[in-house]
């Protein structure tokens, strides 16, 4: 390769991955036919504006029966105190969970809130039932210190089998917290004031990392059964880690690009060697361009 050939393949590079951000919940030219056609405007601005929204209509209401039974199934193999309870690292266990964690309506306002590229940050199931107590306020992100930057690292989807109803333990949430971009302080703790997040069997409800928010208790027979999807900006360190997938040839061979970018396969970090010259500059370029849409 001649001089000025090598300098326009420079150049190219940089100018692929130097392009302008787009501003917190700014919808990307590419992107914006996707939310049309799902009908999620309303949800980006909800979610912009307020720091949650509920999702429609996110699948047909059998998949949440198929994933209840998953996430029972999966919390009666826990050990311990969560036995029956909880069930952790559920993505590639079971292939119901890897679908909804790829759905196209929660794919597509995730892109919206934390980025292109975003990782798989937590896959939990919870169960609660009649009697058990309400969680504390909080902010997802809470090991992440203040002020929050203004663009969010970290969106959590709560996808309720049942539903989710104030009796039955909904979370509630203090709309607009975000904008505090920062923790409650121990005196907003004590008596907060929340509304409950109800949603149908089929929708979701999602927040983003900086909105402060809790749960009710259960007061009803029966239980809630949810699965929390966390997704997380791609240059933060995930909740989880799901490396070993990526280790699973037959696995990857059947897992779709979606979800295998959930898991990381596009990172360039730790792609450098003693013998490699440096970084893979292929991911490189390609997690850089990412991570400004």
């Amino acid at each position: 390769m001649g001089k000025a050939a090598k300098e326009n393949a420079v150049e190219n590079r940089i100018e692929r991955y130097s392009q302008r951000t787009l501003g917190p919940y700014e919808v990307s030219e590419a992107l914006k036919p996707t939310i049309e056609r799902l009908n999620l405007w309303t949800n980006v601005n909800e979610l912009r504006d307020q720091g949650y929204t509920i999702v429609q209509d996110v699948c047909e209401p059998e998949l949440m029966d198929e994933l209840r039974d998953v996430i029972h199934a999966f919390a009666e193999q826990t050990d311990g105190p969560a036995k029956g309870y909880a069930a952790a690292m559920l993505l590639g266990r079971h292939p119901v969970v890897d679908k909804v964690a790829t759905l196209p309506k929660i794919l597509a306002l995730t892109e919206v809130s934390v980025g292109k590229g975003m990782r798989a940050g937590q896959f939990i199931g919870s169960i609660k039932r009649e009697g058990m107590p309400a969680l504390g306020l909080h902010a997802d992100q809470n090991w992440m210190p203040a002020p929050f930057p203004e663009h969010n690292l970290l969106l959590t989807y709560c996808i309720p089998c049942e539903g989710m109803t104030a009796e039955g333990g909904a979370t509630t949430i203090v709309p607009g917290s975000q904008n505090l971009r920062r923790h409650p302080t121990s005196e907003e703790l004590e008596d907060p004031v929340t509304i409950p997040i109800e949603v149908e069997k089929g929708s979701v409800a999602v927040w983003d990392g900086s909105v402060w928010h809790a749960s009710g208790a259960r007061t009803i027979p029966g239980t809630r059964t949810v699965l929390h999807a966390t997704y997380q900006r791609l240059y933060t360190q995930p909740i989880d880690n799901y490396d070993y997938l990526l280790n699973d040839k037959k696995y990857v061979e059947n897992a779709s690009p979606e979800l295998l970018s959930l898991l990381g396969t596009d990172l360039f970090y730790g792609t450098a060697t003693p013998t490699s010259g440096g970084t893979n500059m292929d991911k490189f370029i390609k997690i850089a361009s990412m991570s400004k849409e």
